[in-house]
């Protein structure tokens, strides 16, 4: 495939996925053996896992919209920087987060990703010091209880 198309697939697992919720495109954009490492050890294998972890992600986040703010390919990978802003549902808090994904593209599918972004947004949108460390261990807690599936570390 092009390194347009591969653009192309990117933008539209962003927009129709993420922003939209069409969780039924992950079977036609993302391969079988897709394989996730995000920041912190984070790792997440296979459709079911990225499904479950998109339909968390808009539980808690139902108004969760991502902004591309750039889309640069070479080869079989495209690098998306994106703006993430939302409402924390729990706390009604807004949230903004901002982040890097690296997506390797075969075939017309995303076989792999490797993202980092800012896991500490709660420092700086108002948290600080021993707050921000217990937050971070309860959210990281209470993520390792909804999406057993997701390696993660603290």
């Amino acid at each position: 495939m092009s390194i347009e198309q591969n653009k192309a697939i990117v933008a539209r697992i962003w927009q129709e996925i993420f922003n939209q919720g069409n969780l039924d495109l992950i079977d036609k954009l993302y391969d079988i053996n897709y394989v996730y490492h995000g920041p912190g050890g984070q790792e997440l294998k296979g459709l079911e896992g990225l499904r479950q972890y998109k339909k968390q992600l808009r539980t808690v986040m139902p108004d969760v919209h991502f902004t591309l703010d750039a889309l640069i390919a070479e080869g079989d990978k495209v690098v998306a920087r994106w703006t993430m802003k939302s409402t924390y549902k729990p706390k009604k808090m807004p949230v903004t987060s901002t982040g890097i994904i690296i997506s390797r593209i075969v075939n017309g599918k995303c076989v792999e990703d490797w993202e980092i972004f800012d896991r500490h947004w709660i420092n700086e949108q108002g948290a600080t010091g021993w707050i921000e460390k217990r937050m971070m261990g309860a959210i990281t807690k209470k993520m390792k209880k909804a999406l057993p599936f997701l390696s993660l570390s603290t």
